[in-house]
């Protein structure tokens, strides 16, 4: 589903039009965004938790140049952890 067919399902289970769907769906994803970008931590029960994460420098190799080391250099990330209700219900729905 992208994000057209979030927006269509959301109006029909909403009983909202399609364009004020939409726009509360881009209000909900931008109020996400800038709080991770803030450093905050978004948890929406039983989904998940999107929050900003710090990946520390490493050194990696080139497969064809295993010999010449590359640095990734030290970095944040946007990082999301689905909830354990939201695991489970995949998990079960895998197991068929």
């Amino acid at each position: 589903m992208n994000k057209g067919g979030l927006v269509g399902e959301v109006s029909k289970r909403t009983g909202l039009s399609k364009a004020d769907a939409g726009r509360a769906i881009d209000a909900a994803i931008d109020s996400i965004r800038e709080s991770v970008v803030r450093g905050e931590r978004v948890t929406l029960a039983d989904f998940g938790t999107f929050e900003r994460k710090h990946r520390n420098e490493r050194i990696a190799r080139n497969p064809r140049r295993p010999q010449i080391p590359i640095v990734v250099p030290a970095r944040d990330l946007p990082a999301f952890t689905p909830g354990k209700e939201f695991r489970e219900q995949v998990v079960t729905s895998s197991d068929g």
